[in-house]
C-alpha cells in the first residue's frame, strides 16, 4: 500500500478531510458503546461491578500508557498504513467481543479496540494536515477535535435503540461491520494523493522509533500534552461526575440526569467548530485557550453554588462544556508548530493523547475525592480552578516559546530540548 506523499499546499482536498474526521468519529463510537451496555453485560456474563469498571475504562489506560509510541509508530511506518491497521483492530475486536463468553475475552477484544482506537487518532492529524492547506489547518483541526464527543454523543444516543433489537452482542456486531464500511470509505477517500515538495507532508520515509520516542524529551510537545491533560481533567470531571450531582445536588432521577449529561457533553462538538472557525478568521490560539480556561473556571464556580438556581447551574454546565471546545481545537493546530520535525507529527500527537488520558483518569478521582473530603458538592470547583490556572500557565509557556522560535526558520522551530 502506498503511503501518500503530500498534497498541493494552494488546496485543500475537503474529501479527505472529511473521510478522516469520520474515521475519528466512528473510532469514538467504541468509547460510547460500553457504557450504556454495561449492565446487560453484567447481567448475561455475571461479572461485578469491578469488572464492568475496566470493560468501560481499559481505554484511558491504553491511551496513557501507548499513546505516544502509537504516534511514533504512524511517523515511522506511514500514517494511512496505521490508519487501516487501526481500523481492521476495531472491526476484529468488535466481532471478538460480540461472541465472548467470559471477562477475560470480552476484556481482551476491548483492549484490542483500544489499541486500534489509539492508533487512528495517533496517525490522524498528521494526514490531515498533508492533504491541507497550510491558511485551513486551523479550520480543519476545529472540525476534527470534536471526534470525541461526536462519536460518543452519537453512539450514545443510539445503543438504546439497538438494544432493544439486538442485544449488546448486536450493537458490538453492528460496530464492526460499521468499521469496515468507514475503512473502505477512508481508503478510497486518501488514496490518490498529489505529490508535492518534500516538506509539505509526512514524509516517504519515517524516522526512526528510537528518534521519535525521543519526542517526549523536547519541552514543545511535553508542554502541550500538559496541557490538554488540564483541559481534560476539568472537561472529563464535569461531564463524567455530572449523573452523581444531579441525582445527589439536584434531586433528578438517574433517566433524566443522564440526558442533561448528554446534552452537556454534545455541545462540546460546538465549541470545537467555533473555535476553528475564529483560528481560520485570525484570532490567536493562545487567546482563545487562555480565555477558555478563564471562562471554564467561572463556569465551574457557578455549576457547583448551591446558591444558584438549577437553570443557571445547568446552564453554567452546558457553557462550560461548549466553551471548552476551542482548547483540543487549538492545541491540535498547534502540533505542528512544536513537533520536534515535520516527521514527528504523530509522535507529538501521540503524546497529547497521553496527556489527554492522564488528565481523564486523574480530574474525576481528584474532584470526587475533595466532594467526599469535605462531605459537599460546595468544594468541587477547587479542583477545576486549580486545573485551569496551571492550563493558563502552561498556555503562557507555549507562547513565549514560539515567539522565541527562530524567524523565518520555518514551521517547526518551537521546541527545544529538556535534556
Amino acid at each position: 500500500m502506498s503511503e501518500p506523499h503530500g498534497v498541493d499546499k494552494a488546496r485543500t482536498r475537503w474529501v479527505a478531510v472529511a473521510a478522516l474526521c469520520l474515521a475519528s468519529i466512528a473510532a469514538a463510537f467504541q468509547i460510547g458503546k460500553a457504557p450504556a451496555a454495561l449492565p446487560d453485560i453484567r447481567a448475561e456474563l455475571g461479572l461485578s461491578l469491578e469488572d464492568g469498571v475496566w470493560i468501560v475504562s481499559i481505554f484511558n489506560l491504553l491511551g496513557l500508557s501507548l499513546g505516544m509510541v502509537a504516534g511514533a509508530l504512524a511517523d515511522r511506518l506511514g500514517h494511512r498504513r496505521l490508519i487501516v491497521f487501526g481500523f481492521l483492530c476495531l472491526a476484529v475486536a468488535s466481532f471478538w467481543g460480540a461472541a465472548a463468553d467470559s471477562f477475560t475475552v470480552l476484556l481482551a477484544g476491548r483492549v484490542l479496540e483500544g489499541l486500534g482506537f489509539i492508533v487512528l487518532v495517533s496517525a490522524a492529524p498528521a494526514l490531515l494536515i498533508a492533504y491541507s492547506a497550510r491558511r485551513h489547518h486551523r479550520l480543519v483541526f476545529g472540525f476534527y477535535s470534536g471526534y470525541w464527543p461526536a462519536g460518543v454523543a452519537v453512539m450514545v444516543l443510539i445503543t438504546p435503540l439497538v438494544m432493544d433489537h439486538a442485544g449488546w452482542r448486536g450493537l458490538w456486531n453492528l460496530n464492526g461491520a460499521l468499521m469496515l464500511l468507514v475503512l473502505a470509505v477512508v481508503f478510497a477517500a486518501t488514496r490518490a494523493a498529489p505529490r508535492a515538495g518534500p516538506q509539505t507532508g509526512p514524509a516517504r520515509e519515517g524516522p526512526s522509533f528510537v528518534l521519535a520516542l525521543r519526542t517526549f524529551l523536547h519541552a514543545g510537545p511535553v508542554t502541550l500534552a500538559l496541557t490538554f491533560g488540564f483541559y481534560s481533567s476539568i472537561h472529563i470531571a464535569v461531564v463524567a461526575l455530572l449523573p452523581t450531582f444531579y441525582t445527589e445536588a439536584g434531586g433528578l432521577d438517574l433517566a433524566a440526569a443522564s440526558a442533561l449529561t448528554a446534552l452537556v457533553a454534545v455541545v462540546n462538538v460546538g465549541g470545537n467548530i467555533a473555535a476553528g472557525i475564529a483560528m481560520h478568521r485570525g484570532v490567536p490560539r493562545t487567546h482563545l485557550v487562555v480565555g477558555t480556561f478563564v471562562l471554564m473556571a467561572v463556569s465551574a464556580f457557578l455549576i457547583y453554588d448551591d446558591g444558584q438556581s438549577f437553570a443557571v447551574r445547568l446552564g453554567a454546565a452546558v457553557f462550560l462544556s461548549f466553551i471548552a471546545g476551542a482548547i483540543p481545537a487549538s492545541l491540535f493546530s498547534a502540533t505542528s508548530v512544536f513537533a520536534p520535525a515535520p516527521n514527528l507529527v504523530g509522535a507529538t500527537t501521540g503524546l497529547m493523547m497521553q496527556g489527554s488520558q492522564l488528565g481523564q483518569l486523574l480530574g474525576p478521582v481528584a474532584m470526587a475525592w475533595v466532594v467526599a473530603t469535605t462531605g459537599s458538592w460546595n468544594f468541587a470547583p477547587v479542583t477545576l480552578i486549580s486545573a485551569a490556572v496551571a492550563g493558563i500557565a502552561l498556555t503562557i509557556l507555549l507562547h513565549a516559546m514560539e515567539r522565541r522560535a527562530a524567524p523565518g526558520s520555518g514551521h517547526f522551530t518551537a521546541s527545544r530540548r529538556l535534556l
